[in-house]
């Protein structure tokens, strides 16, 4: 076997290739054939992960880690370390059957046939028997995770895109356990779907498509619905539990990404698709080789009108690897745009810097990046309508021949950022949230002028954009929950700036010396969980000495307690982490959970009319609001050269998600914006 394995060009454009396992005669000896999917050929495809350790620098998407190699038509074919495990696997499983495996039946160094078949997976997956799930050799023991998969209760999800019902059913049967399950014992099934399989965005499509589908790990099969219940209990868990609400990891997004596969899977199965579009904005936390794959993996599960504009005659959007990975992003984006996607394509626009790492304009998505921060307008029946227009003023964006700019021909501008506040992790996380404070305490906001209960409640539904456990309006109850989290930002603001004034001497000028913290360090600790104090002190900038936090915390005092009691839940805190009473902690999970999923990567901005709304934590003062009609929600720009905008991101602004802005607008008052 000296002689390296030579790739035959396909004889027609429905023609793969198909391994065949042999009757065990000697290890990994295999045949490669031809066969036309026109004849409806009997085979099964192979669900895999090219390598389970260092990701491969290839851009080619040709794994260059090879791990050692098979025979195939006597002739010697390199492959991955895992799929080979895999085929030793299989060899004992599958003898004398036919399969389709991605690394071995795609000549992927020829791009022209490369494209050809990828464009072609969609029908490769829904044509096979079976696909068959390789997890690879098990990183640790799971015999205790599997038993407790096997005792999970199993609830019959309702056939809707509504999951309450499923949800409540869920968190009643699983607090009725017996024995009750630990958190120990969900911790073990967040370690098992974060193996590397999971985290392949080629999985969607494989399991989507999929007729029947077997899984394996090591020598242990696993059955899929098994595995398709834990994961639905486990979101559900990881959604209500504070524990992995407040847990913002790579893992945890991976994870929670799990029952929208299988959400995707049951329409795919009742003859429904998904627009390409929701697809590519649910799975940018998915890795992929290729970052074209980002695109190119969703392709055969997709409905792909959205590319087609019904006004203008674009040219066909296919799998084509010859281009670069910012040429496949930008014109993806661009046929989108112009397609029936429209305006929520600017949606998915992550938070970058400027210029941006990759020379793509600033309206086309990065998708190899995952979405900082989640976006507002892909939700599927999107509840925001700011750009609702009813005149007949032209609206729908152009692009460029060059596909460098993206002419909006209709916009009205909100105004100009005048204050920002520290996102919402620097908030959550390292203590720093002066800014924040001294934002919602400025007299010239609308909402503090006011100074009402309904403003009180405007405040809390702004910071988490009106949106929590997937209900729109959030639910009222947050409300108290709120009071009680603010009220805790005070406490920790305050014993935070003492700490800090503590380690830096420029906090206290002029000899003033810091005062003593209000709570003991070892309470706080222990009271809020949080890991970060002892990086946020040391690190925390001049503008975090006690004297400005103090005012700042005063000034916000002043403007809201007549709208919600915090002088009295001050007190009644402070005695309550004295005594190591957890009771108003617990209170505040629930807002903080919304607020961590919404603002993590968002920051408060106010403009200078008074409005108050988050955006992206991009966005800067001087920036702009901007609403454009037919788009969902407002956009933050920034001019930047020749009456030029960059696209900055998304914005809620309170008072004008639902059209009010537009209300009444002399169609020639708008304005057309250039966005390079």
């Amino acid at each position: 076997m000296s002689t390296q394995f030579c790739y035959q060009s396909l004889s027609t454009s429905s023609s793969i290739r198909l391994l065949r396992i042999r009757k065990f005669v000697s290890t990994l000896q295999y045949d490669l054939i031809e066969v036309n999917l026109d004849n409806n050929p009997v085979y099964d495809a192979l669900s895999y992960t090219w390598h389970l350790g260092k990701k491969s620098s290839a851009t080619s998407g040709v794994d260059s880690e090879f791990g050692g190699s098979i025979n195939c038509n006597g002739m010697k074919l390199n492959v991955t370390a895992n799929l080979r495990d895999g085929l030793l696997r299989l060899e004992q499983l599958r003898q004398e059957t036919l399969i389709w495996i991605d690394a071995i039946c795609i000549n992927q160094q020829d791009l022209q046939e490369r494209s050809a078949q990828v464009n072609m997976m969609g029908r490769i997956f829904r044509s096979a028997r079976t696909v068959v799930v390789w997890l690879g050799e098990p990183p640790g023991d799971y015999a205790d995770t599997i038993r407790f998969m096997e005792r999970l209760p199993c609830i019959r999800e309702q056939q809707s895109e509504s999951v309450s019902d499923y949800e409540d059913a869920a968190v009643a049967t699983l607090r009725e356990m017996t024995p009750p399950a630990s958190r120990s014992d969900w911790l073990s099934i967040g370690d098992f779907f974060i193996q590397t399989w999971f985290q392949r965005c080629w999985i969607i499509q494989e399991t989507v498509l999929a007729s029947t589908i077997e899984v394996y790990s090591g020598p242990t099969r696993i059955p899929w619905g098994l595995l398709q219940n834990a994961a639905r209990l486990f979101d559900v868990v990881r959604r209500w539990t504070f524990y992995f609400k407040s847990s913002r990891g790579k893992s945890t997004i991976i994870i929670g990404s799990i029952p929208m596969i299988l959400l995707a899977r049951e329409h795919c199965h009742r003859g429904k698709l998904w627009q390409l579009e929701t697809h590519l904005a649910l799975s940018r936390t998915y890795q992929v080789t290729d970052q074209r794959d980002k695109i190119f993996a969703l392709f055969g599960i997709s409905d792909r009108s959205s590319l087609e504009s019904p006004m203008v005659e674009l040219s066909v959007f296919n799998v084509d690897y010859t281009k670069s990975v910012e040429q496949v992003y930008t014109e993806c984006s661009a046929h989108l745009i112009e397609g029936r996607a429209g305006y929520s394509v600017l949606s998915m626009v992550e938070a970058r810097s400027y210029p941006p790492p990759r020379p793509i304009p600033s309206w086309v998505p990065d998708f190899s990046v995952p979405p900082s921060p989640p976006p507002l307008a892909i939700r599927g029946q999107c509840p925001f309508s700011a750009g609702v227009f009813t005149s007949t003023l032209p609206t729908r964006p152009t692009i460029s021949p060059n596909k460098k700019e993206l002419y909006l021909p209709a916009a009205t501008r909100l105004g100009r950022i005048f204050r920002t506040s520290e996102t919402g992790e620097e908030i959550c996380s390292l203590e720093r949230m002066t800014r924040f404070f001294r934002l919602l305490a400025d007299p010239a906001l609308r909402l503090t002028k006011s100074a009402t209960p309904a403003a009180s409640e405007a405040l809390w539904r702004i910071l988490i954009a009106d949106l929590a456990d997937q209900q729109h309006p959030a639910p009222a109850r947050l409300g108290t929950s709120f009071n009680q989290w603010i009220t805790y930002l005070i406490v920790r603001a305050l014993d935070t700036a003492s700490r800090a004034s503590a380690h830096a001497a420029d906090h206290f000028p002029d000899g003033e010396s810091p005062p003593e913290p209000t709570l003991t360090s070892d309470a706080v600790r222990d009271f809020l969980l949080s890991a970060d104090y002892t990086i946020g002190i040391r690190s925390a900038p001049s503008e975090y000495r006690h004297s400005d936090v103090h005012a700042a915390v005063v000034d916000f005092i002043a403007a809201w307690d007549g709208t919600m009691p915090l002088r009295e839940l001050l007190d009644a805190t402070r005695v309550a982490v004295a005594a190591g009473d957890k009771a108003r902690l617990e209170a505040t999970h629930s807002f903080a959970g919304a607020f961590s999923w919404m603002c993590s990567a968002r920051r408060v901005f106010s403009t200078e009319e008074g409005d108050l709304g988050i955006a992206h934590q991009g966005a800067r003062v001087g920036d702009e609001v901007v609403v454009v009609p037919g788009a969902a929600v407002p956009f933050v720009v920034r001019e930047v050269e020749g009456g030029a905008y960059a696209l900055i991101g998304e914005a809620f602004v309170h008072g004008i998600m639902r059209g009010e802005a537009l209300e009444g607008k002399d169609p020639l008052a708008l304005e057309g914006l250039r966005l390079v």
